[in-house]
């Protein structure tokens, strides 16, 4: 979909993922049901591999990159309490005071708790960045170019598989048809299960997700499926439906040289022939830049 240096950039767009704001929380009172597993998570591993102290300079490194806009796929924080939606917030606020146009959805982990999610918690603190008619939304770039957000989080008792209704698919149909070509579409969940970076367990997946594929599949759009929650890079074009990329990316935090994991954000380019993926990936104290080629260019 368009070779590198052909075309004009239409719009430019950087992807980060899985903030995972993490707080130990202490009090017994406030760990019953899942929160009491996702808090033994944030001891054991998340505390060591989401270092929250890049948030400032990877924040500027974001903003050192001269692109306008940036979508955030949800997972601003990990087991949904005050203190990290307060990080996260903080964060986010960051972004723009350094001037970058801010876009943003929740992940499961922003709806963590039954509770969390009945009291609206991350609309709260995020109200200021949701779309006024809720999701799913649309909305331009500066070039033009149709973003589509599209819900795929619920609270769930033990398990983090996602659920996309069919109301929900058949609004982001229509928002399809009224959309550019090509379009990009945001949400936390891959529909994809499986690609050659990853693959998710039956309890990670998103429900009905491939409802959703199917949606982008036959919109007659090239279409730039962005997604997080796997916590992998993957770009790749879609077997069944080749009008449809799908670009997953690292969390931005995330430190595992032991998994070869480490910090990264995607910058997406918009072209009249598609799209152009650059992976920028901190590893060893610096930033390195890879253009993503899928399969089948």
């Amino acid at each position: 979909m368009g070779t590198p240096g052909t075309d004009a950039v239409r719009d430019r767009l950087l992807h980060i993922a899985d903030l995972h704001f993490w707080s130990v929380v202490w009090n017994p009172f406030a760990l019953a049901n899942k929160r009491f597993l996702g808090n033994l998570n944030v001891l054991f591993r998340r505390a060591r591999h989401f270092l929250m102290a890049r948030a400032e300079p990877f924040a500027d490194y974001a903003a050192s990159l001269g692109t306008p806009a940036v979508l955030l796929t949800g997972d601003f924080t990990s087991t949904s309490t005050e203190t990290e939606f307060r990080m996260a917030r903080g964060f986010v606020d960051g972004l723009v005071r350094r001037g970058l146009e801010v876009t943003l959805i929740p992940g499961n982990h922003d709806v963590y708790t039954f509770r969390a999610a009945r009291e609206g918690r991350f609309e709260y603190y995020f109200g200021l960045y949701l779309p006024p008619e809720g999701y799913p939304a649309a909305q331009k770039l500066r070039g033009g170019t149709s973003l589509v957000l599209v819900p795929t989080v619920c609270p769930n008792l033990v398990s983090s598989a996602g659920h996309i209704s069919a109301a929900d698919v058949a609004a982001t149909e229509a928002l399809l048809r009224q959309a550019s070509d090509p379009v990009i579409v945001g949400a936390h969940y891959p529909v994809m299960h499986e690609t050659d970076a990853y693959a998710s367990s039956r309890n990670r997946r998103l429900r009905h997700a491939e409802d959703l594929r199917r949606a982008l599949g036959q919109c007659g759009k090239r279409v730039l499926y962005v997604a997080g929650h796997v916590h992998r890079f993957s770009y790749t074009r879609d077997p069944e439906f080749p009008n449809v990329f799908h670009l997953s990316t690292g969390a931005f935090f995330y430190h595992h040289p032991r998994k070869n994991c480490f910090g990264e954000l995607s910058e997406i380019a918009v072209t009249a022939s598609g799209f152009r993926v650059r992976r920028h990936i901190y590893r060893n104290d610096a930033w390195e830049q890879q253009e993503g080629c899928p399969p089948g260019r």
